[in-house]
């Protein structure tokens, strides 16, 4: 828990700075995450899942690098372990430097690189004193690719794709496995032998915000 305040209070921290910056994207959306984990004890595991996807871009002196976040809080998952579908919450929190290319007046190319986090955790309850909780945390790089076509010079849409590859994880798992004693047990540890790679596309309708020279928020010149 301790780790996932940690992550929120980054995430603000880098939301914040965006906004100093002289010309800001910001966005909101609906993305499907594709991730795929290797373990020595799971094997080839992948989990998909609906969300919300946020993201922006900041730039400064009218210059084409800056700054690039995309975040996705996605949903119960489905999974091949027996195609279950499960009450498995997923947060993917992407930061690094982004650049853009203006193909026309009103549509850019976006594309970024940078370090990611994700986070996980699932819950199996067979019954009200028997469950199992999993929580994990995984360490990686990433980017982000995409399309912005200006309807306004405020509104926009954006088509993009998030990509990320995790090398490390770390594991806590917590469980009740006498229903007569409520005998618990914990164990964590970094997970051996661990790779995940997640593609997420995602679809969002955002806003251009603008900094003058004279503080007030406004159009471009």
């Amino acid at each position: 828990m301790k780790k996932m305040l940690f992550v929120c209070l980054l995430m603000l921290i880098i939301n914040v700075f965006s906004f100093s910056l002289e010309e800001s994207w910001l966005s909101t959306g609906a993305g499907f995450g594709n991730y795929i984990e290797k373990d020595k004890a799971l094997g080839d595991f992948y989990m998909g899942a609906f969300g919300i996807n946020l993201s922006g871009y900041g730039f400064w002196n009218k210059k084409n690098i800056g700054i690039f976040y995309n975040y996705g809080f996605l949903f119960p998952s489905v999974n091949n372990i027996e195609n279950n579908f499960d009450p498995i919450l997923q947060f993917d929190f992407l930061w690094g430097v982004g650049f853009r290319h203006h193909i026309s007046e009103k549509l850019k190319l976006h594309y970024g690189i940078g370090f990611n986090v994700f986070f996980s955790s699932f819950m199996d309850r067979i019954d009200r004193d028997h469950k199992t909780t999993d929580y994990r945390i995984g360490l990686g790089i990433g980017g982000d690719i995409g399309i912005k076509y200006d309807i306004t010079d405020v509104v926009y849409v954006d088509f993009g794709t998030s990509l990320s590859y995790n090398f490390a994880s770390y594991r806590n798992v917590k469980s009740t496995n006498d229903n007569w004693t409520n005998t618990k047990q914990e164990a964590s540890g970094w997970i051996n032998n661990f790779s995940m790679i997640g593609i997420k596309p995602y679809i969002a309708v955002g806003f251009n915000v603008y900094e003058e020279s004279n503080g007030k928020w406004g159009k471009p010149e």
